[in-house]
């Protein structure tokens, strides 16, 4: 006998948690292209401090070009030799990279079933990653 399909209930701020993230790991995964920076363009905010914060991305979305964000992108987490920013939470815990937070993370991804992309070459604890996740 077939099991019924289970229901969840996933709160309505959980969905918007979730999808605020997914757009976060999007920005932070590689240089935005057109479609993405349209998107942020269309953003409106609230008074919250959240909602101002995006209501500010979107006004600067409003100026920016791909060339432009592709020059940022680059100069804050690629650089010549390293970027000014390292997107990787082992280095902020422990000061290098691939350390045991990383090791932790992977262990608590394969309880969850979950497994980086064949496509994606960074290590699971890069920002973008964390976000999507």
């Amino acid at each position: 006998m077939d099991q019924p399909a289970k229901q969840t209930d996933v709160p309505e701020e959980d969905m918007l948690r979730a999808d605020l993230y997914d757009f976060l790991g999007a920005l932070l995964a590689a240089p935005p292209r057109k479609h993405l920076i349209d998107q942020t363009r269309a953003l409106n905010g609230d008074d919250s401090d959240l909602g101002r914060a995006i209501a500010a991305l979107a006004r600067v979305a409003g100026q920016a070009t791909e060339p432009s964000l592709e020059r940022e992108f680059n100069r804050l987490f690629i650089g010549v030799g390293r970027g000014e920013l390292l997107p990787y939470a082992s280095f902020y815990m422990t000061g290098f990279l691939n350390e045991k937070p990383l090791a932790t993370l992977r262990a608590d991804m394969a309880a969850l079933g979950m497994e980086r992309a064949p496509s994606v070459y960074e290590p699971e604890d890069n920002i973008a990653s964390l976000c999507e996740m």
